[in-house]
């Protein structure tokens, strides 16, 4: 089959023709020709060899990329009941948590260490064919294009469960700092949930996208202006919660002073290196520090619900496998928003 390839770390992606199709290999997996697939920050991430040492003896280089698939179910497993040969679907990294250690017993096998995560440390969904774990796999409405699926698997999941782990109430104000792929998601998520949202960017392109989606934020703030002025705007102690969905050092004191005494601090970016924080935020202004991961199974399915049934915006730009390098240049462009994923192969 045809297909992205990360032959050495820290090296360009190779396009290869000639790559295995996959086989199930356990009951609960289902084989997926792939439709779209989605491109980020962990993807560079993967491409720089920063989960190496996370990859199992089994899994080696040649690596596929792309942790977000979407595309049509082609076979599946003796034991799968939920998905059928011919049903569109989109999946998650996560795939084959080992149900036995202390965080599969509780019921929170998105953290489990013996997972694979496709496109991270197992083949993903940058090439014609992927498998995927039939119990993290959704079967999508006839509303949702695969092209606007296959965000939701990763930054829609992780910004989703980043609502759910701040746990507002309707009329409570959640700033969500970064209006890129998750943030323009999250922002009208959290429009859904009934709540108060500041949208916080230091460029211009991203705030003047959300200004324009359906579920538009109450304020778009420009981060340069300092957070003096976002306090003034939004009026009152601060936000309720902050979700930081950007990997820029600065922003997070920006954040942590946004943040109303007693609040939320969701962790989602992932910067490279060390996020400094204050002891008085803890200490003198009780901010509650977390992180948000990804949504579990029946959360990301009731994300894809949400966006079926409110008619939420995926704001995609789509490149052929053949332009990956063309769409790495793009990502990096002052004027980038929105969501930029590969099309793999043809029609819905």
């Amino acid at each position: 089959m045809r297909g992205l390839q990360i032959v050495e770390f820290k090296k360009p992606y190779v396009l290869s023709h000639d790559i295995p199709v996959p086989q199930i290999t356990r009951d609960n997996e289902v084989l997926i020709k792939v439709a779209v697939a989605g491109y980020c920050h962990t993807e560079m991430m993967v491409q720089n060899g920063e989960f190496e040492k996370m990859m199992p003896p089994q899994n080696t280089l040649p690596l596929i990329p792309s942790h977000e698939c979407t595309g049509v179910v082609v076979a599946v497993g003796s034991k799968v009941a939920n998905i059928k040969v011919g049903d569109r679907v989109a999946t998650p990294p996560l795939k084959n948590p080992c149900g036995t250690c202390s965080d599969c017993k509780k019921g929170l096998s998105k953290f489990c260490q013996n997972a694979d995560h496709a496109g991270v440390i197992a083949n993903g969904a940058a090439a014609e064919y992927m498998v995927s774990d039939s119990n993290w796999t959704v079967v999508l409405p006839k509303q949702i294009s695969f092209e606007a699926a296959a965000p939701l698997m990763c930054a829609g999941a992780t910004i989703y469960s980043g609502l759910k782990t701040a746990d507002l109430k309707p009329g409570q104000t959640v700033a969500i700092i970064g209006a890129g792929a998750l943030g323009h998601l999250g922002i009208q998520f959290a429009k859904c949930m009934g709540l108060r949202v500041v949208c916080v960017d230091s460029r211009q392109a991203p705030l003047d996208l959300v200004k324009g989606l359906k579920y538009a934020p109450d304020f778009s703030i420009d981060a340069t202006k300092g957070v003096e002025y976002a306090l003034k705007e939004i009026g009152g102690e601060g936000a309720d919660a902050t979700l930081m969905a950007t990997d820029a050092i600065p922003a997070y004191e920006y954040g942590l002073q946004l943040t109303r005494k007693h609040g939320i601090f969701v962790v989602i970016g992932q910067p490279f290196e060390p996020i400094p924080i204050h002891y008085t935020h803890l200490i003198f202004r009780n901010i509650t520090i977390k992180g948000s991961l990804l949504s579990d199974a029946e959360g990301i399915r009731e994300m894809v619900q949400l966006v079926a049934d409110k008619g939420i915006e995926v704001r995609t730009r789509s490149y052929p496998l053949e332009e990956i390098e063309t769409l790495i240049k793009d990502y990096h462009k002052e004027t980038h928003c929105g969501k930029l994923v590969l099309r793999v192969s043809d029609g819905e």
